[in-house]
């Protein structure tokens, strides 16, 4: 019986150990992924930094060799090739522009319709937040005077709900 209770628990161990030693070497094999990719990030930003070097060190031999017309051919390809990236930043910024100028009061539109869009997005974000959900002041209800009797002969229950009552009316007589 106590073989039987041995065994089990050295099974149930084996198990466990091999949870950690498959855990170890996930994070091994993580550490070493993370490894190569910082490596293949840095070697992407040198070799970007070395291609804009090798381009700028074209452009002044070309300068030094007064060869405007292939640099201004060059240079009116590269703005050819942005100006459509050009187009849809604006198509995105004017877009944004109208949703937020949606969100903004129908009199404050007019205002802010020629403003930056980091301005418009600061001044939606600052009136969407100072519209309370409560209003600021708070009104309170006033009940009737209850016109009270002889105190002296209601019942204790009566004279413990009317008690405020009571107290005022002896207040009111002084």
């Amino acid at each position: 019986m106590s073989e039987e209770n041995q065994v089990s628990n050295e099974t149930v161990v084996d198990s466990g150990t091999e949870n950690v030693v498959q855990e170890v070497a996930q994070n091994e094999h993580i550490a070493e992924s993370k490894k190569y990719r910082k490596r293949a990030q840095d070697a992407e930003t040198q070799l970007a930094k070395l291609n804009k070097k090798l381009e700028s060190q074209e452009n002044n031999k070309l300068k030094e060799k007064e060869e405007f017309k292939t640099l201004a051919e060059k240079l009116e390809a590269e703005n050819t090739s942005l100006n459509s990236y050009k187009e849809k930043y604006n198509g995105l910024v004017e877009k944004r522009k109208t949703v937020l100028l949606e969100k903004l009061p129908e009199d404050k539109r007019e205002q802010f319709k020629n403003k930056d869009l980091d301005v418009l997005e600061f001044m939606v974000s600052e009136l969407s937040s100072k519209t309370p959900n409560e209003p600021t002041a708070r009104g309170t209800v006033k009940s009737p005077d209850k016109k009270i009797g002889d105190w002296t002969k209601m019942s204790s229950d009566e004279k413990r709900d009317n008690w405020g009552d009571i107290v005022k009316a002896a207040i009111n007589k002084k």
